[in-house]
Parts: C-alpha cells; sequence; structure tokens
C-alpha cells in the first residue's frame, strides 16, 4: 500500500502524463501562409502543389502545421492591390508571392510580415531587395532570370524555323516582368533579323483585337511573355495561334500543354518547391532580409510536336535531341 508521499509523487507524475502532451500540442499550432496571385487558381495549381510538395520534404504537412489562405486576381491587374490589403490585415505568418506584382502589393502594406516570392525576375532592380546576397527588409525569395531569357527564346524560334521573319510579342504593359522581357526581346532582334512587334494585353477582351492586329501586320510567330492575365487565357490564346497555323513560343510549360508549340525557361514548379526552404527556415526563426536570393537551376526546352504535326510543321532533328520535355 502507498503512503501519503508515495500517493502524491504517484498523482503528480500522472498529471503530468496527461498534462505535457497537451501543452505541446498547444504549442505547436498551425501557421497561416497568406498566397497572393495575379493569375487564377487553376493556372497556379501546378505551382501550389509543389510548393506542398517542397514543405512535405521538410515535414511539414498541410493542415496539420500550416495552412494556405489564397487570394487570386484572375488576370484582373487592378485588383492586385485589394487581395494583398486584405492578407495583410489577416496577419498571417508569413506571405508567399509568385512574382513582382504580388510581392510589391505586399511590402507596400507591411515591414513586419515575412514574404517568400517565387517567380520574380529582378528583385535588386525593381526595389524589393538591396542586394541578391543580402536582400534586406523582410522579403527574399527566387528568381526566374525571365528577362535574360527573352532573347534565348527569340533565337530558339530562329534556329528551329530559319526563315521566321517577323514576330508578334504579347505582353501585359501592366506587368513589370511582362515589361522587362519586351526590352530584351527589342534588343535582340536585330541581331536575329527579326522585326518584333509588341501587342500589349490589358484585359481578356484584347485578345482578339491583338491578334487581328497581328495578322494585318503579317505576324509569321508569337512570343508570348509572363504575366498573370496571359498564365489565365493561355489555352485561348494557345488556341487562337493554332487556328492561324503560326509558330509561337512561351517561357511556360504550361504553355505547350495547353497545345502551345514550344517553350523554353526555368521550371516555375522548381522554383516554388525551393521556395518552401524559405518558409521553413523563416517559420523556425530566420530573418528574410539574411537568407540570399536564389537563382533558377532547372531549365527546360518543351516541344508540342501533336500541334507541329496539325500544322504541318517540323523541328529540325538537331533541335528535337536538344529538347528536355517532348509532347507527341
Amino acid at each position: 500500500m502507498m503512503n501519503r508521499r508515495e500517493m502524491i509523487c504517484f498523482t503528480a507524475a500522472g498529471l503530468a502524463a496527461l498534462t505535457l502532451p497537451a501543452f505541446a500540442q498547444q504549442e505547436k499550432r498551425v501557421r497561416r501562409i497568406g498566397f497572393i496571385n495575379a493569375g487564377s487558381a487553376q493556372s497556379s495549381a501546378a505551382n501550389l502543389v509543389a510548393f506542398h510538395e517542397g514543405m512535405l520534404a521538410l515535414r511539414w504537412v498541410e493542415g496539420r502545421d500550416y495552412v494556405i489562405d489564397a487570394r487570386y486576381a484572375n488576370g484582373v491587374a487592378q485588383a492586385m492591390e485589394g487581395l494583398a490589403a486584405e492578407l495583410v490585415a489577416a496577419q498571417p505568418d508569413l506571405l508567399l508571392a509568385s512574382a513582382e506584382r504580388g510581392v510589391r502589393a505586399l511590402a507596400q502594406r507591411t515591414k513586419t510580415i515575412p514574404i517568400v516570392f517565387a517567380l520574380t525576375q529582378n528583385p535588386v532592380g525593381s526595389g524589393d531587395a538591396a542586394s541578391l546576397r543580402r536582400p534586406g527588409g523582410n522579403a527574399t525569395g527566387l528568381t526566374t532570370l525571365a528577362r535574360d531569357l527573352g532573347a534565348k527564346r527569340l533565337q530558339l524560334l530562329k534556329e528551329a524555323f530559319p526563315r521566321v521573319a517577323h514576330v508578334a510579342l504579347l505582353y501585359e504593359p501592366a506587368g513589370l516582368g511582362s515589361l522587362s522581357q519586351v526590352k530584351d526581346i527589342e534588343e535582340a532582334a536585330p541581331r536575329l533579323k527579326i522585326r518584333v512587334t509588341p501587342i500589349g494585353l490589358r484585359q481578356a477582351a484584347d485578345i482578339e483585337p491583338a491578334f487581328k492586329r497581328g495578322a494585318k501586320l503579317g505576324a509569321q510567330a508569337y512570343i508570348i511573355s509572363t504575366s498573370g492575365l496571359i498564365n489565365v487565357h493561355r489555352q485561348a490564346i494557345s488556341d487562337r495561334i493554332n487556328r492561324l497555323k503560326l509558330l509561337s513560343i512561351s517561357d511556360r510549360v504550361e504553355y505547350v500543354e495547353a497545345g502551345g508549340l514550344m517553350s523554353y525557361g526555368p521550371s516555375f514548379e522548381d522554383n516554388f518547391r525551393r521556395a518552401a526552404a524559405y518558409v521553413d527556415k523563416i517559420l523556425k526563426g530566420a530573418k528574410p532580409g539574411d537568407l540570399p536570393i536564389e537563382q533558377p537551376t532547372k531549365f527546360e526546352l518543351v516541344l508540342n510536336l501533336k500541334t507541329a504535326k496539325a500544322m504541318g510543321l517540323k523541328f529540325p532533328q538537331s533541335f528535337l535531341v536538344r529538347a528536355d520535355r517532348v509532347i507527341q
């Protein structure tokens, strides 16, 4: 039989065994991550899946350890400011953004909530970071080098189809990243002996007039730049170009999956997967301003042979062997 002292010790130990796990559960709270994107839930789905994969690899389970509070502008540039204000007002533990427009909208409203970006083009040039090595402030993440790769896409188009002489460039004037690609491509055009005509898209209603203008100017091919509006309507854009039986190239593999002819650029999904490492470090106490901004490490040349065949086109064999992925 236990004496009084033993009974007290036993009872105290039992209570500790019951209360400590409960206390630990309270301490391990679910983190809230606010996500903003200029596109739509559908156009962002693959990237978010990659982000969840990256988090899971770091032992963060969605629903158990963190939740995503997402806001989408659905290609309407004017909506970004209001969405950013909503997210910041909700006071999440961290903010996740795709490109410059979202980063800027968030950064204007908070200097304390950490911001991680996955697809910016030039965060130093846009003023979102002091330097790549030490960004300072409350934002860090990954770049896409989209501006630097604009000329490369024009070059690839010329290599695959040497007779191309006039290219229409679809871009979104409200997008900083889209504008930077225009400059890069225009600078490269004379060297490649190609005429480039930029055609701006401010809203979905501009898509059809853009193609009418391209036809009137005699464009033989289209380069599709990065933007929320264009990504949301990538299916309609690729369908229209294919009906015209014209060449096209984009920086997004999703464009080729939607029926576009070819794409070249960094893997956006890989960038989002790697963004999870930033989120992991920050939620564990690291300061965003101390984490260096990284560049993409995975680039893909993707060709759609099914589309090429339907349009009566053939890629040179020397070009085909360079492809990272071919859609039959």
